[in-house]
């Protein structure tokens, strides 16, 4: 899908495009699959469970994959509803919580995946997207989406999803 109004990342040639709408508003949130395990040293995709990371494990201390963000949105502008994806660093703006304390809560509190999709939909905020890369080593479906660069809710009160569903599932 071409982008609107887009933009070179740099005079390097292999930069993404850079789309910058005036503003969106979110009217679909996939939190059924939000996240997934990374090696903090790469970077890459591992799967669900694993100990340690088989592409740059090996010698000294191989550190814990870690539980990060890829959250999947419906953005609307004012002319079309475009897929996104929010890593780790975008999708924490919104969310307020590391990706593993949400996977606990969410499996903690049954419905809680759905309130917090909920919870986003009709949210209105300025973004900046990137075109997607082709090149990344265990790249997936996420893939082929427009990647948010950053994301800045436009509300003023507007409070992370996780003090959403934390009041909305308080016990007493």
């Amino acid at each position: 899908m071409p982008l609107a109004r887009c933009t070179s990342g740099g005079g390097d040639g292999g930069a993404a495009a850079i789309w910058t709408p005036p503003f969106c508003t979110i009217v679909a949130a996939d939190t059924s699959d939000f996240s997934y395990l990374s090696c903090p040293r790469c970077e890459l995709a591992l799967p669900d469970g694993a100990a340690s990371c088989f592409a740059c494990g090996g010698g000294g201390a191989q550190p814990a994959p870690s539980r990060v963000y890829r959250l999947l949105l419906s953005l609307a502008t004012h002319d079309r509803v475009v897929p996104v994806v929010l890593f780790d660093r975008a999708a924490r703006t919104l969310i307020g919580c590391p990706a593993a304390d949400l996977a606990r809560f969410f499996a903690a509190h049954p419905g809680s995946a759905r309130a917090a999709a909920e919870a986003l939909r009709g949210e209105m905020c300025r973004v900046v997207l990137r075109a997607p890369t082709r090149n990344r080593k265990g790249a997936g479906a996420a893939d082929e989406r427009l990647r948010a660069v950053s994301i800045v809710p436009l509300r003023d009160g507007f409070r992370p999803v996780v003090d959403t569903i934390r009041k909305m599932y308080q016990r007493g």
